[in-house]
């Protein structure tokens, strides 16, 4: 009883340690065609204008700007996400209307996006809070994919930069890797193949980091589209489980395997709840090694207001724009994920 009741002290000393620290929120939301209203010639964007498919308008544009807004505000829960990791973005004006039309212009954000090769014209990008994190260095690493004949899928966005504490004591270099994998479209297993070299792209990335800097700080995030255990995550990148008891610097751990054979995740297919989206972090992120520390678990952000009474399948679904080509007016088929950050005191 003596011995338990002195572990159970020193569980709750190192829980409200961590809760009175300063932490900094990460998020990954796949946005769901999160375009403008104007046609690109470049892209295969026609359904969403105001003469396509959707007639997607000005109206609409403003009511998913304003939602998604909402979203990444409400997700930070009292205080604005320092991270914002989003996949399925057009272009640096949707970008730019988030951060300063919206009331995320209170966050002072900066944006990290390039248009990148994808046919659709939906890119990655990353939002970061200016006051906690100054880029040093930003690459866009180009997923190519062979077949019939040579295409590419999204840019791998890799940005590298300094985050800063309350403390200016408190400081360390981190890498953020935001990923939209490519779809499983034509069958899971079929096209298995196409993410399992877009993770390519990713390991060789972090393997040349691990090189010359061993003890490197990186997540990676976004939407991989296949679960934890599938072969672009489990052979190519060589993600182990974050509940893993022996955490190695050099490996990458997946902060939402515990929810691999639950039913409850970011994305629902056909009465399945499952992730598809993913936070991953270096194992000196949840080892101690690093001054720098990350939470075990990535959580689901799911409240009622980003769901819809799946009819189908029972249940809930993520409130998604439009349901086929009629418009719903909801905000995305995804759900957003979420992990926190914070100094360790040694």
């Amino acid at each position: 009883m003596l011995r338990l009741c002195i572990l159970l002290g020193i569980s709750l000393f190192f829980f409200f340690e961590i809760q009175g620290q300063e932490h900094y929120r990460v998020v990954s939301y796949n946005v769901e065609n999160f375009f403008d209203t104007k046609p690109d010639t470049l892209t295969q964007d026609r359904d969403f204008t105001p003469g396509g498919r959707l007639h997607w308008n000005t109206e609409r544009y403003t009511a998913k700007l304003l939602k998604i807004a909402g979203v990444i505000e409400a997700v930070g829960e009292g205080d604005f996400p320092a991270f914002v990791g989003l996949c399925e973005v057009e272009n640096r004006k949707v970008l730019s209307d988030l951060v300063s039309k919206t009331q995320l212009a209170e966050a002072d954000y900066g944006i990290v996006h390039q248009d990148s090769p994808d046919p659709r014209g939906i890119d990655v990008a990353l939002l970061y809070r200016k006051k906690y994190f100054r880029v040093l260095k930003e690459v866009f690493l180009p997923v190519a994919l062979s077949g019939e004949k040579k295409s590419y899928s999204r840019d791998v966005l890799q940005v590298t930069g300094i985050l800063q504490g309350q403390d200016s004591l408190f400081r360390d270099t981190l890498h953020f890797f935001v990923c939209h994998f490519p779809s499983m479209s034509g069958g899971e297993a079929e096209s298995e193949w196409k993410r399992e070299k877009a993770a390519l792209v990713v390991k060789n990335r972090v393997d040349t980091l691990l090189k010359y800097s061993p003890n490197t700080a990186l997540l990676i995030l976004g939407d991989l589209n296949g679960k934890a255990n599938r072969p672009a995550q489990a052979f190519v990148l060589r993600t182990l489980s974050s509940d893993s008891r022996q955490i190695e610097n050099s490996r990458l751990y997946n902060t939402g395997y515990y929810l691999l054979h639950r039913n409850k995740g970011s994305y629902k297919y056909k009465g399945q709840w499952q992730t598809i989206d993913h936070i991953l972090v270096s194992g000196n992120l949840l080892n101690g090694q690093c001054r720098l520390q990350a939470g075990r678990r990535l959580q689901v952000f799911a409240p009622l207001f980003l769901l819809e009474e799946d009819k189908t399948y029972y249940g809930y679904k993520p409130f998604r724009t439009y349901s086929g080509p009629r418009y719903v007016g909801g905000y995305s088929d995804h759900l957003p994920l979420y992990l926190d950050l914070f100094f360790r005191k040694f």
